[in-house]
């Protein structure tokens, strides 16, 4: 027996197929070959014709993003030769999770960081998480220095975006907007530490540390006019991303001015930018490729954003640190770094290293 379909709901079909293939079209082009997600699948929640409710994606969350930021964290701690008991700040960021007490707290308890340890948890800042926690981490230990005091500061960043995947196609076959986040995101998570001269143990001042940076300076600018161009969405299956089309051109034309300023007051004024080697946020092909069209920087200076968006894809606030991690293993010439990232706001963090010789 033959039913028919009413007309309505074939024509549904056909939009929902359409808008499918344009996303596998999109994921094809994108340039990533692979990107790393926590093992959600096989629970069956995930696996259901709803997405999960925004409590269930929260307690995923924290059984997987605990673990993750641990892991970072110990890495962190062991590649710095610092004891978790020696922390005296903790400075974390997520875009993918808004509970309280916040992930931090519950890293900070599992690894043995001291309870008076100064904690700041940051949000609101999406991709540009990464640098905004190392700003506001040099900034705590400039001020620890004028107080003659140690700092010795975990950074953390988070992010698990393939919690957000059910959601993101139940919205797209629902509704006539097709987000593109899950053909960019992957999870991650990085960690690093920051310390002030009297932060520095003994061990840290004999021993030759490669693959360290001093932080020299920050800039975070906002461009006015551009809040609405990129935004995190509370619904009630958790956080729905939304990107212009414009985000490319803007990111790209926000460099030039945060640039300037740092190496102007930080006695540089004669170099260019093609004098640094570069951390671009790997938020996408375009994103990375825009910044060297408006800096005119060759590929070889942004080797290390392209091989993280290569084999990573976009981790939001981990990103930008996952490429300077890269940088401190590639063989790179150049004695300055400049780390950029772009967040909701449209807000462009960037930050002046230099690296140890």
């Amino acid at each position: 027996m033959v039913r028919a379909i009413p007309f309505s709901k074939n024509f549904s079909l056909i939009l929902k197929i359409s808008r499918l293939q344009r996303l596998l079209k999109i994921n094809e082009q994108t340039g990533i070959e692979t990107r790393s997600v926590v093992d959600l699948w096989s629970d069956p929640r995930w696996r259901r014709t709803i997405p999960p409710k925004a409590e269930e994606v929260d307690t995923m969350w924290r059984q997987y993003g605990v673990q993750l930021a641990k892991k970072a964290a110990l890495k962190a701690l062991l590649d710095s030769e610092t004891q978790a008991s020696d922390i005296t700040h903790l400075v974390a960021v997520t875009a993918t999770n808004a509970g309280s007490p916040g992930y931090d707290q519950i890293v900070a308890r599992e690894l043995g960081i001291p309870a008076h340890a100064e904690r700041l948890l940051i949000s609101g800042v999406g991709c540009a998480g990464g640098l905004a926690a190392l700003r506001v981490a040099s900034n705590l230990a400039r001020a620890a220095t004028s107080q003659g005091r140690p700092a010795r500061i975990l950074v953390l960043a988070c992010e698990i975006c393939s919690i957000f995947i059910c959601s993101e196609l139940h919205a797209m076959s629902t509704s006539q907007d097709m987000g593109i986040a899950v053909a960019l995101f992957g999870d991650g998570a990085a960690a690093l530490v920051v310390c002030n001269s009297e932060g520095m143990t003994r061990v840290h001042n004999e021993k030759n540390l490669p693959g360290r940076f001093s932080i020299v300076d920050s800039r975070s600018v906002i461009t006015p006019g551009t809040h609405n161009e990129m935004e995190d969405k509370v619904t009630s299956t958790g956080f729905r991303l939304v990107l212009s089309k414009n985000v490319p051109k803007l990111t790209s034309a926000s460099l030039a001015r945060p640039f300037e300023s740092l190496i102007v007051e930080n006695g540089m004024s004669d170099a260019s930018p093609t004098d640094f080697d570069w951390a671009v946020h790997p938020g996408g092909l375009s994103i990375i490729k825009g910044a060297q069209a408006a800096m005119g920087l060759p590929d070889e200076l942004v080797a290390a954003s392209n091989e993280v968006y290569r084999t990573r894809g976009n981790t939001s606030s981990v990103a930008v640190l996952a490429a300077l991690d890269k940088l401190r293993t590639m063989e790179m010439k150049k004695q300055h770094v400049v780390a950029s990232s772009f967040g909701p706001g449209l807000t462009t963090e960037m930050m002046l290293l230099k690296r140890w010789q």
